[in-house]
């Protein structure tokens, strides 16, 4: 896949694992392109659905995902797009039934299984893509645990580094 190869390019090694510079991968607009197109097929098998990005924090300057979202946005044809706060899903116009949580990382989900919680407590049908996950066994035990589907685009465990 073209998008382990891009993110290979951004990953080093260190005491803590595998970190991915963020910053500057988000920057690349090979991998902006790739990560539009993967996207956009995993939002074409849900219906009626809204895509939210919990992690973008609104007047974040240097927030990665940043290009990203505003390019999902302009590619996306989806009836809501929920940034930040997840209880804005519980306002929207038309409720959302189906929600996908869209995570640039993914490392122990901690985070995560709130978000999820707290979309499923709204009543919501939640599924996750994450661009990035640090471990294909753990994304496996989370969408166990937690009875929600993730998919993630690349795993950082199954990438060749240079």
């Amino acid at each position: 896949m073209e998008l382990k190869k891009i993110v290979a390019q951004y990953a080093t090694r260190n005491a803590k694992g595998v970190e991915i510079d963020l910053e500057n991968l988000s920057k690349d607009k090979k991998f902006r392109s790739e990560v539009v197109k993967e996207v956009i097929k995993k939002v074409k098998e849900i219906p009626h659905v809204c895509i939210v990005f919990p992690s973008f924090k609104r007047g974040e300057e240097k927030n990665p995902l940043g290009g990203i979202i505003n390019e999902l946005a302009r590619s996306l044809q989806i009836e809501s797009l929920v940034t930040e706060n997840l209880q804005q899903v519980k306002q929207l116009r038309m409720p959302a039934e189906n929600v996908i949580l869209i995570k640039h990382s993914f490392r122990s989900g901690k985070k995560l299984k709130e978000q999820v919680e707290e979309l499923k407590k709204l009543g919501c049908n939640v599924s996750v893509i994450c661009l990035i996950a640090h471990s294909g066994a753990r994304v496996e035990a989370f969408a166990h645990d937690n009875d929600v589907k993730v998919d993630a685009l690349v795993y950082t465990d199954e990438i060749n580094y240079l």
